[in-house]
């Protein structure tokens, strides 16, 4: 069975990636468990099993998703389990994470070269990707979703009310997307937060997001390849 190890920042992350891997792989060929790494400098650290791996059934690939409960520490994580993962037999590492609070868009280049530092080559390869500026931006762009959230929240009334397309602007060049799409809901008195995001998480049009969405968002695109790389 071929593994993968998604290291993300934080449950909307780990909510949206295992909802994509289905999609992706096909529900039937893919074990999806969750997990959550607590603590580890002044508080002793504690690894909890958020969602158990189901019995295997004949499934070709199994993926652990890990909540490493903020953005900086999706990295010190992928560093203290690679060892563990490469001889577990995983075959490849992805850590996921936001660029926002703490670094604008300028910053970047310098983030995305820093990421992959200290990381040993000699074990399983580690893939880092930045949502940009956060993963709500590529929520914004999955414009579909928004009737099923409420009929009235259109692109339209979205240019009109808030003075950006989503359809057809570049959403990675959002400072605050989290803000944009709560927004965008509050045309239809629906409001967006991390706690309620599996109900957009479940709007989402994932086919779409699959065969066309990933082309307009490069970061989502890096994503999507770095999972069909294993998936392959």
């Amino acid at each position: 069975m071929n593994r993968l190890a998604v290291f993300v920042e934080g449950n909307t992350e780990a909510l949206y990636i295992d909802k994509l891997i289905e999609e992706i792989a096909g529900r039937n060929k893919v074990i999806i468990e969750h997990r959550k790494i607590w603590g580890g400098s002044s508080v002793k650290r504690k690894v909890e099993t958020i969602r158990a791996a189901k019995p295997t059934n004949g499934q070709q690939y199994y993926v652990l998703l890990v909540d490493c409960g903020g953005d900086e520490s999706v990295k010190t994580r992928i560093m203290e389990e690679h060892e563990n993962l490469t001889n577990s037999g995983y075959s490849r590492i992805i850590g996921l994470r936001d660029v926002r609070p703490k670094f604008t868009h300028a910053d970047i280049p310098q983030l995305e070269m820093s990421l992959p530092r200290f990381i040993k080559t000699s074990w399983i390869p580690v893939t880092f990707i930045l949502a940009i500026m956060e993963i709500e931006a590529w929520f914004l762009s999955e414009t579909t979703h928004f009737h099923r959230i409420h009929p009235s929240i259109t692109v339209a009334a979205i240019i009109t009310n808030l003075g950006f397309d989503p359809e057809n602007d570049d959403m990675e060049q959002r400072s605050n997307p989290a803000e944009d799409l709560n927004n965008c809901y509050q045309i239809g008195r629906r409001t967006y937060s991390k706690r309620r995001a599996q109900v957009t998480i479940n709007a989402l049009d994932y086919s779409l997001i699959y065969l066309e969405l990933q082309y307009k968002n490069r970061y989502l695109h890096q994503l999507i390849d770095a999972i069909e790389k294993f998936l392959t």
